[in-house]
């Protein structure tokens, strides 16, 4: 082999080496898009299932935690500033006339409402069309699109609102914590004028995906004073609204109906439940009262003692280290 031969091959092995790490960066920064992209995609198509995610990290995380499902009924006039005014008219609707309209732009996502579990995956999401001629609501398609007139949608039917809450505890400030997880609409109708009415819960939404709303519907906050206004959202989160208990988080994932045998047992359950929560609540509120002044007591103490300790002494000039301000 010549030494030409050599210097020509040693060129081109150097090249390869070269060119090697080059092509190894690029497939490596390739890769790293393509993740970003699809970690982006996946939040982009299932905010719900990020939802479920957050709250299960919450009851992981919690020191305790217990989930409450309420049923809200509309003609309690605490539960009253969900439902009027019934019909939307000038610009003014209820919770579930802007539910609606939400739907119909696509802003949020409901979900079938299934017997004794809620399952908020692409599985389960319902199809507008085939909801509204499922339940008889009223409709035009111009141009492609679903057009609803607010006389047609049926928010004076709608009459109360299964709701699933998750008590808890956090951790770092052990402070005691209430936060609705989901809302169900229930419809109320009579199918045959000498029938009876019948409920239907229409749909779940998980009121995280709610949120970015409720916190710009406005509402009513007091029937004696009409300029107080306050947000769906409030309304939720400072816990206004009065809700009996129809079932609670637990193994073998049974309503309160369906272990108790009278309307009495059932009633009594549930004021069970509604004092556990309570007596937790105080309990719990107590517990850091009673820490807080054992602090407060034991700076005192702590006070006391480094001020006996450290002499008066008359006379004495105060230097610019002593001083406080």
């Amino acid at each position: 082999m010549t030494i030409r031969t050599i210097f020509i091959l040693l060129l081109f092995l150097a090249q390869v080496i070269a060119l090697y790490p080059q092509a190894t960066a690029r497939e490596r920064i390739e890769q790293r898009r393509q993740r970003e992209n699809n970690q982006q995609a996946t939040i982009t198509a299932s905010p719900d299932a990020v939802q479920n995610n957050q709250e299960e990290e919450i009851i992981a995380n919690a020191r305790w935690s217990r989930i409450i499902y309420r049923y809200l009924d509309l003609s309690r006039e605490v539960n009253a500033p969900l439902y009027y005014q019934e019909t939307a008219t000038a610009g003014k609707m209820n919770l579930f006339s802007q539910i609606f309209r939400l739907l119909e732009k696509g802003s949020v996502t409901a979900y079938e409402y299934l017997d004794g579990r809620e399952e908020f995956t692409e599985a389960y999401k319902i199809n507008l069309q085939e909801f509204m001629d499922r339940f008889d609501i009223y409709h035009e398609t111009v141009n492609g699109s679903i057009v609803v007139n607010d006389a047609d949608i049926p928010s004076r039917e709608v009459q109360g609102y299964f709701m699933k809450e998750l008590y808890y505890v956090d951790t770092p400030t052990s402070a005691f914590c209430v936060t609705p997880l989901a809302i169900c609409p229930v419809l109320h109708r009579m199918d045959t004028p000498d029938a009876t009415t019948t409920r239907y819960p229409l749909f779940w939404i998980p009121y995280s995906a709610l949120e970015p709303y409720t916190r710009r519907m406005p509402v009513m906050a007091s029937s004696l004073n009409n300029s107080l206004y306050g947000t769906i959202d409030d309304f939720f989160r400072q816990r206004k609204y009065e809700g009996e208990i129809y079932k609670t988080g637990n193994p073998r994932n049974l309503s309160i109906s369906q272990y108790t045998s009278t309307p009495e047992e059932m009633k009594a359950e549930q004021k069970r439940i509604e004092k556990e929560l309570t007596d937790f609540e105080r309990y719990l509120d107590k517990e850091k009262k009673g820490t807080i002044n054992a602090r407060l007591e034991t700076q005192l103490r702590s006070g006391n003692r480094s001020s006996k300790s450290t002499p008066n002494v008359q006379g004495s000039t105060q230097t610019m280290r002593d001083r406080r301000y």
